[in-house]
Formats: structure tokens, sequence, C-alpha cells
């Protein structure tokens, strides 16, 4: 309707004198039609930022809009329109302009700038820095580690420059588009699905033959590219220098360098995707043209292209691209032509284009394919490297470490060594902030008795909300130095050492050695990225096992929960030690479960593990407080909402219904007495036969079964069953439990085992069903992980209980 409403006004004032109306000036109707379909009239506008084409009216008001700066390709912004009597206000020149309807009208402004949206993707291999050039182009805290797998799903985030709104999405890496695990299938899909206006293909700057191996297949869509040199730092201290000039020409793409851990060159990308919007200005067939796969292939090439043409389906597709997947036997290209009415026709010239190729070259056409685009690679490579700068050979800061950590024997005590050391640093520094916490909640709790009455809404806050939140958010220092602890060594490099020195374990145990990885992400916080993580494995069956066993790791909401009951019984010094015993115990319990799945359920063969090794560098500090406080954030904001509705549930669950009241039980008996009366005491009373062979009472049946929503909740539920039941004031949860006769070390540890290991939290169950697709599956993982903290937990006790008496 705008543009109709345009070319109406445009013959209006293209009409000659009153007594010709019914001609039209020829040549002013031709220059303005040619602005047609790229302008708006301003009174039409929205509010934004335009620039300014013409004015269509004659004498003093069009010079004197001229010297107000209305020029030709001036911008202006529209503060505001209202509508088609009112006026128009806008700033042009820095100056503020009001103008009425009729004026407006006679304006145009240029439409190139109308469509604000840009969608920027940011691609390349692992390991390059994608997420953390996202981040700062963005201001978000997206997960940074330097290992694959992280951008287990494409994420978005908006950043607002010169007027754009620039929607970036960072995708998962991928090495080519034939895509393997289940996170490359989502980059793949995306690129070749999804609508965006530019890619941002991010490589590492020394390992550029890879990077530049995956742009031969990025050049040949139809999409602006801007390439991105990161870690360029790391190359100029090799006594390295790439003439990205050159690059840029021979390629006919804009090439950046960036260091990504500083936030260096950030702003140049924001400038080149404004700049490729705005003048247009792109041409990757050059680059795409440059990969000679020979006259035989493209000959054949040529056969094929011939046939997709007449199919409007595969029109959208890039031919080349399709043809050259159709000749690797690629299983997404060959999806694409399934339900076309010529896909025998195609099918046949495929396999004599094939037959025709190898009998020519004497090799299979997948590997030529492969050679073509990597001869590329190393032609680009020879033109844009300075022969004067390639400097002295430096030390290999990465090979001389790695000649210890990957040592077969050195390897997995060093492995050690880092758990033991994430464990100490977490508790040491964490001793005193936790101790500073106990005492600031324990003030609050007095300060709020003094002005809440007492009576059930004093009950409520005290013992309900501010015992649980307190009780749980006590030990938040101890989880955030473990993140920050484990995010060092992720971000360092190390990690994938890790994966490399535990493979060879994982693999007799049925697992592939990058399940690793999702275990040390539910160590890090959660077993839900944990379970996503595992897109990154390419088999199936690798999948499942790992998802099954990943919830068996010690999680930051299990940590303050071990803090917890280890500091009750055991002096500060040896907690360090018996967190690092039960994570050597978690791990050793997911590798023998993982042993039996892939024995019985999910027979088959383990994937081999192929991965690349980054480079060691020191983490920016930036990147570790960033990814400590994403983590802690998702932690408090768990504690907030889910902790204080569990509580202020356990709370009324134990507070009803009311006892009746005897004059017989003295003050603790009555209060005793109602929490056996209570809909809590009752269930657990139910439940206690069951659990009564492994030293549970009705507290902790309780407390796991609040656990199942969060496990941090299990905290916040003993602080309201205390605080309910014990009205000694002063003493600290630790303190309570440890003089509590219920309780005792073994049944401590007991209780310990069974946490570990039973049902993970609810958030868990439904990203696996999500993840599975499977109720069977489900229901195996719940009553399964149940079934075997029971049986674990009756043998640690009995095996204890025989101990002691033998003692005795």
């Amino acid at each position: 309707m705008r543009r109709i409403e345009t070319i109406k006004r445009i013959l209006k004032c293209c009409h000659q004198h009153k007594r010709h109306k019914n001609k039209i000036d020829s040549q002013k109707f031709n220059n303005c039609l040619k602005c047609t379909i790229d302008t708006i009239v301003l009174n039409n506008a929205c509010p934004g930022i335009y620039r300014f084409v013409a004015i269509h009216c004659c004498g003093n008001l069009k010079y004197k809009l001229l010297e107000m700066g209305f020029i030709h390709g001036e911008k202006l912004r529209i503060i505001k329109n209202t509508g088609y009597n009112g006026n128009v206000i806008i700033v042009i020149k820095g100056t503020k302009i009001a103008l009425n309807n009729k004026i407006a009208s006679k304006i145009l402004l240029s439409n190139d700038t109308i469509n604000k949206n840009i969608k920027a993707v940011l691609i390349g291999n692992p390991n390059t820095g994608k997420s953390t050039i996202f981040n700062n182009l963005t201001f978000d805290k997206q997960t940074i580690a330097n290992y694959p797998g992280v951008t287990v799903e494409k994420k978005e985030c908006m950043r607002q420059y010169e007027g754009y709104n620039i929607n970036f999405v960072d995708l998962p890496g991928i090495y080519s588009f034939s895509a393997y695990s289940e996170d490359e299938v989502i980059t793949r899909n995306f690129i070749l699905k999804e609508k965006y206006d530019v890619m941002i293909n991010v490589i590492n700057a020394i390992n550029l033959e890879r990077g530049l191996y995956l742009f031969t297949q990025l050049a040949e869509l139809n999409v602006p590219i801007i390439i991105i040199l990161n870690m360029y730092d790391i190359l100029n201290s090799q006594g390295k220098i790439i003439d990205k000039n050159i690059m840029s020409k021979y390629l006919n793409v804009k090439v950046l360098s960036t260091i990504a851990n500083k936030a260096i060159g950030i702003n140049n990308i924001l400038n080149s995707i404004v700049s490729i919007i705005k003048n247009k200005e792109f041409n990757n067939y050059e680059a795409a043209r440059k990969v000679n796969f020979g006259n035989i292939i493209n000959d054949e090439i040529f056969k094929i292209n011939f046939l997709i043409l007449k199919n409007e389906k595969l029109m959208k597709f890039p031919q080349n691209w399709i043809a050259l997947k159709l000749l690797e036997n690629d299983s997404m290209a060959l999806e694409l032509i399934s339900d076309i009415y010529n896909k025998n026709d195609i099918l046949m010239q495929i396999q004599k284009s094939k037959q025709y190729i190898e009998k020519c070259i004497g090799e299979k056409i997948e590997i030529e394919i492969v050679n073509k685009r990597y001869n590329f690679a190393k032609n680009v490579i020879k033109k844009i490297f300075k022969s004067n700068t390639m400097g002295a050979k430096k030390i290999n800061i990465t090979e001389i470490i790695d000649s210890f950590v990957l040592n077969k024997y050195l390897g997995i005590l060093i492995f050690a060594s880092v758990i033991f050391t994430i464990f100490k640093f977490s508790f040491t520094f964490s001793k005193p902030i936790i101790k500073l916490l106990g005492l600031f909640f324990k003030s609050i709790d007095k300060k709020i008795i003094t002005l809440i009455p007492h009576g059930y809404i004093q009950s409520l806050v005290v013992n309900g909300i501010i015992s649980g939140i307190g009780g749980v958010l006590e030990f938040f220092p101890l989880v955030l130095f473990m993140f920050f602890a484990i995010a060092f060594f992720e971000n360092s490099g190390y990690m994938m050492r890790a994966v490399f020195v535990t493979d060879k374990i994982m693999n007799k145990f049925g697992l592939h050695g990058k399940s690793f990885l999702p275990f040390m992400l539910s160590t890090n916080g959660c077993a839900v990225p944990g379970i996503l993580a595992t897109r990154i494995l390419d088999s199936k069956r690798d999948r499942l096992i790992t998802m099954f066993v990943v919830p068996f790791m010690i999680c930051g909401a299990k940590l303050p929960v071990f803090a917890l009951i280890t500091g009750a019984f055991l002096p500060d010094k040896y907690q360090a030690y018996v967190m690092f015993f039960m994570y050597i115990l978690s791990i050793s319990i997911a590798l023998s479960v993982a042993k039996l799945l892939s024995s019985t359920i999910f027979k088959g063969p383990t994937t081999p593990l192929v991965m690349e090794l980054p480079i060691y560098h020191f983490p920016g500090i930036k990147e570790l407080l960033y990814k400590t406080w994403e983590r802690g954030w998702l932690y408090i904001r768990k504690v907030i909402v889910i902790t204080t509705l569990v509580s202020v549930l356990v709370w009324v669950l134990f507070t009803y219904p009311k006892a009746p009241v005897s004059k017989i039980l003295t003050y603790n008996e009555q209060k005793i007495f109602q929490l056996e009366y209570s809909f809590a005491g009752k269930t657990a009373k139910f439940l206690e036969p069951l659990f009564k062979p492994i030293g549970m009472d009705s507290g902790k049946i309780i407390a796991l079964m609040a656990g199942f929503a969060a496990k941090e909740v299990i905290i916040s539920t003993f602080a309201t069953i205390y605080a309910i039941e014990n009205t000694e004031n002063g003493q600290s949860l630790r303190e309570k439990i440890a003089f509590d006769r219920n309780w005792s070390l073994l049944k401590g540890i007991t209780f310990l085992v069974f946490c570990l290991i039973y049902t993970p939290c609810i958030a868990s169950v439904y990203i696996f069903l999500k993840e599975t697709g499977s109720y069977k599956l489900l229901i195996l993982l719940v009553l399964g992980y149940t079934t075997l903290a029971w049986i674990a937990s009756f043998i640690v006790f009995r095996i204890g209980t025989f101990l002691i008496n033998i003692n005795i």
C-alpha cells in the first residue's frame, strides 16, 4: 500500500501546469520512478533512520529546506510521525525540525535503510573463539570454553549499532558441511535452510588451512562473508604476519583480525557488517571459482546441474553445492532429491559421473574433492604470509606441556591432581565467606523475629523462607569458587587433554572419550547442560549411554549438600579429600553403569576418538568472571525460585494439619508431635519401613523427596525442619545436624551415597525425555537410579554397621 501511495504522489507532483493537467513531465517522472521501489514519502515513514532523496516542490520552500540540510544522501532520523493530518518531527544535521503533513508529503526518503534488522551468523571450526566474539559483539555472557561442544544449540542475541538491530547467531563449530554429530547438523541445517544477511566466518589465525577448507564451502552460498582471523596475537608471537589486504582481494571478501579474549577488533566487525548491508558489495563466487576441481569433475557437475535446474524446490540451493554433495554421497543432499519427479534420472547421472571420474583420476571422488579444497587453502596461505616475517623459531610451550600431560602414566596422575586442586581451592577460599554468610542470615533471623509478631506469619518467614534460602545461599561461595576453578582449566585448553587421557579408560566401559566433556559440564553447574552437550557425540548409542550416566556427577546443586554433611562430622581440613573421594566414586559408578548398559541394552562398537587439541593459553580474567557469574547466576535464580517455593511447601506440609494441643507434653515434645502429625510426617512414616534398612528417618526421607525438584532443596528442607523443630537459637545448620541423635558419621555417608545416585532433578529428567523422546528410557532412568541408590546405600550402611560392631 505504501508503494502505491508513493507512486500516486509522484504522479501528482509530476503533473505540469493546470492547463496541461493531463500531461506529465516525462523527465521528472522517469527520475522519480527510478527511486520509487527504494523510496518512501516522509509522512508515510515510521520512526527510524533514513536518507534524504528529493523534494518535489520548488521556489523559496525548496531552497529553505536545502539550506536546513535536506541534501541528497543526507541521513535523518524520524522521531515522531503523528499520522496523515498531523506533524512529523525529525532530526537532520543535529537539529530537530517539525514539518506539517503537507510539506512532509513532498519529501522522498531512501527505502534502503528501512529494513534496520540484520541477521549475522557466526560460523567456524571448534576452538576458534566464536562464542568469545559473540559475547563481545552482544555484551551477552554465553558459555565460553576451550573445547568443542559448548555451543550445543544456536544462541541468538540482539545488538543495536548505528541505528541497525543486528541479531547475532552463534552456531556450533563444524569442520565441513558433511555433518556427523547432532550439533554439526544444527549448524548445517541453519546455514542451508534459514534466512540471514551476512556470515561471520571465524578462523583460527594459527590454523588457517582448516579454516579456509570450510570457507571454500561457505563461498558457494550466495551470502556476504566476513573472515575473522582470531587469536592474531598468538600468530604474531610466532613471528608471522598475514597480509590481510592481499587475502581480501584474492578471496573477494572482507578480512579482519581480532584478539577476542581482549575484545580487540570487535568494532571493526560491526562496521563491516553495516558497510556490507549498506553498499551491498560482495562477490563470493569469485572465491568459489578459484577452487579448481579440474575439467573432468566440472564437466560432470554441469551434467548434474542440468537435471537439478529442472526443479523449483532445488533452485533455492546453490546448484554447484548440491551437485558436489551428491557426488560425495551426502545424506542431506540425497534427502533433498528424494521426492522430486526426476530423482531417478539424477541418481543415474550421479552414478555414471562417479564411475567416470574415478576411472579418469584413479581416486575416490570424495577424496579428490577434499584434496582440491585443501590445495586451494594452501595456495591462499602461500600468497598471504609475508616472506620476511617468519622470524626466529620460538619454543613451543604447548609441546613441552603436552609431553607431560599426555604421557601414558603421568597423564592420569596429573588429571587426578587437577580434580583435587579444584576441590581444595574451592573449600579453602570459600570457607571464610561461608562463615560470614552464616552470621549474616542469623542476624536476619533475629531482626525479623523482633519485627514480626509471634505466630504463623513469623514461622513462615523465618522457618520457611529465610531458613530455606539462607541454608542454600550460605554455600554459594563454595559453588562459585568451584565454577571459577573449572572454568580456568577449561579455557586454558587442558580439558581436551583430559579427554585424550581418559579415552582409553572410557572405551573399556563402553563410553566414547568425548563423553568426558558432558561429565565436566555437569560438574560445572548442572546435569542439564551435560545432557545437552552429548550432542557432540557422533553415535546415537554413545549419546544415549552418556545421557544415562551424566547425572551421577557431583553437580553444583549436590556440592552444598556434600559440604553440609561432611562439615557436620569431619574437620574442615578433610573436606577436600572427602569430596575428591566422592568424585572418584561418582566416576566409578558412572563407568560401571555405562559398562552394564553397553553390554545389554545399547550393544555396539564405540566410535573412534578424533578431536582437535587447542594450544595452551592463559585464560583472560574477563572470560573467567563471565563464565563463573553465568553459572552462579543460574544457581541463584534456581535458589530464589525453586528453593523458595519448595521451602514454603515443606513448611506447610510440616505445619498442617495442626496437631491437638496436649497439656501433658512439654513445648519441645509438642513440636515433635506436630511434625509426626503433619502431612509430611505421615508420608515419611508410611515410607519409613522402606528406608529404615539404610538408616533413614522421616526427616531424611522428606528431604530426599523434596530433592527431586532440585538437589539444593535438600539443604533448605533440612533448614526448615530444624527451624520448626529446634527452639535453640545461635546454632548453625551444621551444628544442629551434628548434635542430632538421628544422625551419625555412618548415616551421613549413607545419605550422601543415596543423594549421589538417586533420581536426577526434575529439570534433568525433562531434558532427558526431550533429548531421547522415549518414556520407556525415562522410566528406566528414574526407577533404575533410585533402585541403585537404595542398593548402594544398603551395602554401605550394613558394612559400616558391621565394622562398628566389630570395634565394639
